[in-house]
């Protein structure tokens, strides 16, 4: 699925989403998107999900680091750079690299995101690790989603309908010392969040 040029959208508590080099409201934190191959141009719910998460879970007053599974478009990896954070972005689809790079560019963060094609190239901890990819790509990946979280940090999952819950609940929390997540909803999508409490 590929990106088309937003108009602005809102997403509340304080991201607008925008094309490239369109002004943003002086009280957003804006994040200026161009065309492309890549999945997230702010309207799908399971993208505003993991802004509200990445906004509420970013830590302040020091550095820290996002890990960004299925990045597409680059836009969660865009809200934690500007919250921030260093960001490993992982995607395997070439062309959906290639418009994030571009993305990237038009936020002034490039220097802040690192953009592999493999999880296995990223290394860890991560302070916050968000997913929001199929059902099927969340399963195959918790082994290593759970291994580059950072002790203390969190876990968002996203791109998952109501069905899907249970079992990608019970596989993660299986590996997690069986904490239950948090459920989110939007619509018919859910996203899953496993806040640390240490």
């Amino acid at each position: 699925m590929s990106s088309r040029v937003p108009a602005p959208i809102r997403v509340a508590p304080r991201w607008q989403i925008l094309p490239a080099g369109a002004v943003a409201a002086t009280e957003a934190i804006p994040i200026w998107l161009e065309e492309g191959a890549g999945f997230g141009d702010g309207f799908h719910p399971t993208t505003q999900l993991c802004l509200q998460g990445i906004a509420a879970l970013a830590p302040r007053g020091r550095p820290w680091r996002l890990l960004d599974v299925g990045s597409g478009s680059g836009i969660l990896s865009i809200a934690g750079a500007r919250l921030g954070a260093s960001v490993d972005a992982v995607e395997i689809d070439a062309r959906a690299i290639e418009h994030a790079e571009r993305c990237y560019r038009a936020n002034g963060v490039e220097d802040r995101v690192r953009s592999f094609s493999s999880l296995a190239e990223v290394r860890g901890p991560f302070d916050l690790v968000v997913a929001n990819v199929w059902r099927s790509v969340l399963l195959s990946l918790c082994k290593e989603v759970v291994r580059l979280r950072a002790s203390g940090g969190s876990i968002l999952l996203s791109g998952l309908v109501s069905t899907d819950v249970p079992e990608v609940s019970v596989h993660y929390a299986r590996l997690l010392g069986d904490q239950r997540p948090e459920v989110y909803e939007r619509d018919e999508w859910r996203a899953l969040l496993w806040r640390s409490h240490v």
